[in-house]
């Protein structure tokens, strides 16, 4: 029966990952946890629930790298150049950060720590916790994107 949505679970994992090997290994994952819990009630969405988790755990660790983010080996010194804009631009949108939010981004990139390791040191809740995170890194992120508009612009 889950064989049957294998398709659908493999569009949901590459639409994540953007890695055909990585999508199916986490797919296969998926489907053998599922098929070992014979007697679930809707084994379909305790499977696409393991195959999400495990796409996420996969894309949080700290040496994974999707196939966009590979360096363009041929253009190395735009791209050094690039960095450095990009490093610059990062402490200056992260300075205008509140301090709490740019704490919490600082004790996850800088440290390594978890964001249940956070709530805990910073005396929060973890829903709090996620919530700065995601607010944080979705103001980096934009400011970001305006940054590489502006820099596009001037390098052509």
């Amino acid at each position: 029966m889950l064989a049957d949505h294998y398709l659908d679970l493999y569009r949901m994992a590459y639409d994540v990952l953007h890695n055909e090997t990585d999508t199916e290994d986490v797919v296969q994952e998926a489907l053998a946890v599922t098929m070992a819990h014979p007697f679930l009630v809707k084994p379909y969405n305790y499977c696409v629930r393991i195959l999400y988790n495990r796409c996420y755990r996969l894309l949080t660790r700290k040496d994974y790298i999707l196939p966009d983010q590979l360096p363009d080996v041929a253009s190395e010194e735009s791209d050094s150049e690039m960095h450095e804009f990009r490093i610059e631009q990062l402490r200056k949108f992260k300075s205008q950060l509140p301090p709490r939010i740019a704490k919490i981004l600082d004790l996850y990139y800088a440290n390594g720590l978890t964001q249940a390791q956070i709530a805990k040191t910073e005396g929060m809740s973890l829903s709090l916790v996620k919530k700065l995170f995601y607010i944080g890194h979705e103001q980096l992120r934009q400011q970001i994107i305006e940054s590489e508009k502006k820099w596009n612009k001037y390098t052509q």
